[in-house]
């Protein structure tokens, strides 16, 4: 049996192996981790921009695990919300119709974690 020759122009060469990739260099270094803070806190309910219609309203926010959230309304003082299935609820009532704003925190070491606010709509 002969032995094909091939020559750098044939198509029916087999395939040269792909070169090893290069190792990766010792001077390489490894991205420092974010830091994460040490929990977390938003604003379920309402809704960015959502219209409420009614004379009470109960707000709900999730958190991760906490002894206490509080809510700001208005940017007035901070109010204790209650924990029931999961979630932290406040209820509101006694307000009037315009915009209105909403921020919760927990506590977080001797500071607080807020939520981003939440701006929102009262017509009654």
């Amino acid at each position: 049996m002969k032995k094909k020759k091939f020559s750098s122009q044939d198509t029916n060469r087999p395939a040269a192996a792909s070169p090893a990739p290069a190792p990766a260099s010792s001077s390489t270094t490894t991205p420092k981790a974010a830091k994460t803070p040490k929990g977390s806190i938003q604003i379920d309910y309402p809704l960015e921009g959502e219209i409420l219609t009614s004379g009470c309203y109960t707000f709900r926010l999730g958190a991760s695990p906490t002894d206490r959230v509080e809510v700001s309304i208005d940017g007035k003082d901070w109010l204790p919300c209650r924990e029931c299935v999961g979630y932290w609820w406040f209820d509101w009532s006694g307000y009037g119709s315009g915009a209105h704003s909403l921020e919760a925190r927990i506590p977080s070491g001797k500071r607080y974690l807020k939520s981003k606010l939440r701006q929102f709509t009262v017509l009654i």
